[in-house]
């Protein structure tokens, strides 16, 4: 809960920006008057009480579903056994690309070419703005060319920085891309846009020097867009949630030109298979999106909650149920939003729903996989807050309902259907919120899935769990915790290694560095290389609800994201022990047979067991210096490093706590912001 003085910055925020639209320049008194009127009238018309879609033929280039007839040979529900033809035959086709990109890695490195392709995922951590960029740069920034010599190696353009450091190369060896929240940001982004360069989708995609819910130019325009496709939505019988405005909000910061606000806001998951040739080609790995479900009348995201997956092709989970697991099921997500009963079509056919702008499309997509942003909303809705705050609150609340505000409703199409056990058979709605809620904030759960075979995991966390809002391990432990829960309890079987409690993390320095886990599993579980958020070069611990960047700032923070994966180039012998892990479980190797080189490599990256569960000191690392852990092993010159855990001066504690009230003055401006829009989405009752 924020405290006090939080809530009075929160409301200094809110009267800062009812100031802001009273004297602004775009916006003046009659202007003003129409926008509060328009947008009053149209939440009004929003407030559809129907459940049962209206039939709209034609598809209007609205961020609305439309209505289609119903295909012949679909299979509208298939059981979770095993993966989707449609994804077997993206990896097929992507298979090419993973053995020249993992051939001329091992080559590169003194490695023998594996005997098998090794799958190999990417998992980018939520965290708002900041995962998107950072884990944007620490992935395609390692192997792309983001300084702008720009080099060729392997089939791609990389950074003469990343191929310096000997890391760059491996993206074309990647299978999967896994994002949830800021991750799904991301991932939606980066496939959207066809995989180009981060330095590019900052510089030429990327809106982010204009706030994402408050955007400096013309609001007039950005409001009434995003109320009146809301209600193109509303007006075919759909529910509409807060996740509809954030998502075409994302939409409007993160996708394409073509499918903004003020263009055509209908980009659908299903369509980047066909419109985006990066995909249709399998040169990017295949996209996975995740969120939680949190079933009726729960208030609590259990850690055992339903994980529901976004792909280009399903919608779905491997595990249904929140008390007990059975198997689960999938369905076309083309087709979102049809009338689906008994696994059979009802006559009832839609498209557009799995929107990546909005939550029926790429947005909605995105929109869902956040809705941490929406409990957040609901956070502050308490008595302690302001009388003229709760009222606020209540003006976005009212405009979606009194029960369930911090979800995104999917229409079941899994009702009815008894081929095998179904705990959600007689829901109407599928109700998803962002995943991180339930504390797995690193998306490794798709990447575990027995059926998919991973071997090795880049799980990139840029989570915000301490008091200085770098990562803890807190993610990592969570999903190893549901493991063991559900493998003793459920007969479940997740593929998770064992990893070490959070003061374990923090004690030992493994939030500073990479570590390998998994090592001497014997080959039941991936290996889990994992890549924190640490101050190699900048300060990249910004607030989750700081919501513009200067493109300076977004690329400084891309950049610190590269070093956290290339060690800013500081150790000469991690581009070889990064190939000996991603590359290990296709030699089949146990401690008994890795070649001496890996071996020594597993000696120094991988977590040796050690579980240090006393009290740590305060986590405060100093931007520019090298972990202790490095300095320790001889793996790099000693720069000034700090002592695990500790600040080096009284400056720099100075420098954190300034950082700290920045982070909270952000969350204030952003709730602030969020009041604004919600207010006049409510019917603009504050500014009158």
């Amino acid at each position: 809960m924020p405290s006090k003085s939080a809530t009075a910055m929160i409301f200094c925020g809110l009267l800062f920006l009812w100031s802001a639209v009273l004297v602004s320049a775009n916006t003046d008194e009659s202007a003003r008057s129409k926008l509060v009127a328009d947008l009053a009238g149209r939440a009004q018309e929003g407030r559809s009480e129907s459940h049962t879609p209206r039939q709209i033929l034609n598809r209007d280039g609205t961020f609305a579903p439309y209505s289609v007839p119903c295909p012949s040979g679909v299979t509208w529900v298939r059981p979770a056994n095993g993966l989707g033809s449609g994804e077997q035959n993206y990896l097929s086709q992507r298979k090419s690309y993973l053995n020249q990109a993992i051939n001329a890695q091992t080559a590169a490195h003194g490695i023998p070419t594996p005997p098998r392709t090794p799958i190999i995922g990417f998992a980018l951590s939520g965290g708002g703005y900041r995962a998107m960029i950072r884990v944007g740069r620490g992935i395609d920034h390692t192997l792309y060319d983001r300084v702008g010599s720009g080099g060729v190696m392997a089939t791609m353009n990389q950074s003469s920085e990343a191929a310096a450091s000997g890391v760059g190369g491996w993206f074309e060896g990647v299978s999967y891309q896994a994002g949830l929240s800021g991750g799904s940001w991301a991932t939606g982004s980066f496939v959207a846009n066809g995989g180009i360069l981060p330095t590019d989708l900052v510089n030429q995609v990327w809106n982010l020097q204009s706030n994402l819910i408050y955007p400096s130019e013309d609001q007039v325009s950005f409001y009434t867009d995003l109320v009146s496709e809301v209600n193109a939505k509303a007006a075919t019988g759909f529910p509409i949630q807060i996740t509809d405005y954030w998502g075409l909000a994302l939409g409007d910061h993160l996708l394409p030109t073509q499918y903004r606000l003020n263009t055509s806001p209908n980009f659908t998951f299903a369509q980047v298979l066909s419109n985006v040739s990066a995909v249709t080609n399998a040169s990017l790995p295949y996209p996975i999106i995740i969120a939680a479900e949190r079933e009726p009348n729960e208030v609590v995201i259990a850690e055992n909650a339903t994980v529901w997956e976004l792909t280009p092709y399903e919608f779905g989970s491997w595990a249904l149920g929140s008390q007990t697991k059975v198997p689960g099921a999938f369905t076309p997500i083309e087709y979102l939003g049809s009338g689906v009963n008994n696994g059979q079509s009802n006559g009832s056919c839609w498209k557009g729903f799995d929107q990546l702008s909005a939550e029926a499309g790429t947005s909605f997509v995105m929109g869902t996989s956040s809705t941490l942003f929406n409990a957040g909303l609901l956070a502050l809705n308490s008595t302690n807050n302001t009388a003229i705050l709760i009222n606020a609150i209540n003006s976005v609340l009212s405009v979606i309902g009194e029960n369930q505000n911090d979800i995104a409703l999917y229409p079941n199409s899994f009702a009815n259907w008894t081929a095998q056990p179904n705990p959600i058979s007689n829901l109407t709605y599928i109700t998803l919120v962002d995943a991180g809620e339930t504390n797995q904030n690193v998306p490794l759960e798709p990447l575990l899935v027995p059926y998919r075979n991973v071997d090795a995991i880049i799980a990139f966390d840029s989570s915000a769990d301490t008091n200085f809002s770098w990562p803890d391990g807190t993610a990592l432990r969570t999903t190893y915790e549901r493991a063991v829960v559900l493998a003793q309890n459920q007969n479940v079987s997740i593929r998770m290694p064992r990893v070490p409690s959070v003061n374990g993390f923090l004690n030992g320095g493994l939030n500073t560095r990479p570590t390998f886990f998994g090592c001497d599993s014997n080959g039941t579980t991936p290996i889990i290389v994992y890549i924190p958020n640490y101050p190699w070069s900048y300060y990249s611990n910004t607030s989750t609800f700081q919501l513009q960047y200067d493109n300076a700032t977004a690329t400084q923070i891309v950049l610190n994201g590269m070093r956290t994966l290339t060690l800013n180039g500081t150790t000469t012998t991690w581009p070889k022990c990064l190939a000996c892990a991603l590359t290990d479980r296709a030699f089949g190797y146990t401690s008994a047979n890795r070649s001496s080189e890996c071996t020594d490599c597993f000696n120094t990256w991988c977590w040796d067991g050690t579980d240090n569960t006393t009290t740590p000191t305060t986590y405060a690392p100093v931007v520019g210096t090298a972990p202790a852990f490095l300095v320790q092993k001889n793996l790099t010159k000693p720069t000034g490093t700090a002592a695990t855990g500790t600040a080096t001066s009284s400056t720099t504690s100075s420098s954190k706590s300034a950082g700290v009230r920045r982070a909270w003055s952000d969350y204030g401006v952003w709730a602030g912001s969020v009041m604004a829009v919600g207010a006049m989405l409510g019917g603009g009752w504050v500014l009158l």
